[in-house]
Formats: structure tokens, sequence, C-alpha cells
């Protein structure tokens, strides 16, 4: 049902987990920082540029990624829609109590789920009943979560 690549390393059922794991984590501590949204923003940006670096640059400098054949347009409007949601998510952050960030949280993963499961639906040629059932499920669960 889901795609493997490998080792255990290379699992992408793993990969999927921790990624999850640490953006679960990250707005629980960015929260806690006491900067404003943009301020919140700029480092955490300054950060993850720092962290990614060292592992982008290898392939880069080996010849083994074709930045020529790269789509730019849609990387720069990935960037911008990222860095669109991350000041709202970060401004979001700055203002919400340690008590109602899971709620908020909660609700924006319920959104950021939607939009890439509406996606497939249009590429895919409308919505089953499975997933149908699904968006029901995922709105009572994120209602659950939240109370």
């Amino acid at each position: 049902m889901f795609p493997t690549a490998g080792g255990p390393m290379d699992n992408l059922i793993v990969k999927a987990v921790v990624a999850g794991l640490f953006f679960g984590a990250w707005p629980l501590l960015m929260n806690r920082s006491g900067m404003s949204g943009n301020v919140a923003s700029l480092v955490f940006s300054a950060v993850v540029l720092l962290c990614v670096i060292p592992f982008a640059l290898r392939p880069i400098m080996s010849g083994s990624v074709d930045l020529a054949q790269a789509s730019w347009a849609m990387a720069i409007l990935a960037g911008v829609a990222a860095a669109v949601g991350m000041m709202v998510f970060n401004g979001m952050l700055a203002k919400a109590t340690p008590q109602s960030v899971g709620t908020l949280f909660v609700l924006m993963i319920l959104v950021q789920t939607t939009v890439p499961v509406v996606y497939d639906t249009v590429m895919n040629g409308g919505i089953s009943l499975t997933k149908a059932a699904g968006f029901v499920l995922a709105a009572a669960a994120a209602f659950l979560l939240a109370r």
C-alpha cells in the first residue's frame, strides 16, 4: 500500500513518520520562543537554510542534480506559497496561548491535509465514497482532538 525504497532509513513510511514528528514539534517549540510571527519566520528560515545547505550542496557539486531541467517557476511558486503560509502560521503561533496552540495546529493540519486530497480528487476525476468518508472522518477527528 505504501511505497518503500530499500533499507530502514530509505523506507518512505519511516521518513513520513519522522517528518511528522519534527513537523509536529517545531511549531510547539516556536510558540514558546516569544518571537513575533515575522521574526520567528526569519529565524526559522535561517536555521533551516543553514541545516539544509550541506546536504543540498553535495549533489549539486557532484553533478548528480541537473538544475537546468528543474521547473523553476514551480519551485518559486512553492517557495512563495511556503513563505506566505509560514508567516501566517508563525503570526498565529506568536499570538496563540500554549493552551490554544494545539487546537489551532489541529485545524491547520486538517486544512493542510485537505489541499492535496482535493488536488488528487480533481486530477483523478471525482471523489469516491471512500474519500468522502475520509473527509468526514478527518473532520470528526479534528473536532474531537481539538476539544
